[in-house]
């Protein structure tokens, strides 16, 4: 379980969301899985994605799991 919060700040045009997981190993890196959000689809405008998502190994070779993604997309406006 990692329980980690992430903010990010979009530019305009940017509209999905690459998620790489990997394993939580002390020697080497490994993958458990990628996958693509497509924010204007599934978050803009919608509310709240809350969603369990496949993690496909690479070249399609069957699924390492999944993770619980919950994106909140909020409009900040700069005033100057």
């Amino acid at each position: 379980t990692w329980n980690q919060t992430f903010t990010f700040q979009l530019r305009k045009h940017q509209d999905e969301l690459h998620l790489h997981v990997y394993d939580d190993d002390v020697v080497g890196r490994d993958s458990i899985g990628s996958k693509t959000i497509n924010l204007k689809k599934h978050v803009f405008g919608k509310g709240v994605y809350d969603a369990w998502v496949k993690l496909p190994a690479h070249l399609g070779l069957g699924s390492h799991g999944e993770v619980h993604v919950i994106i909140q997309h909020s409009v900040n406006k700069i005033i100057s």
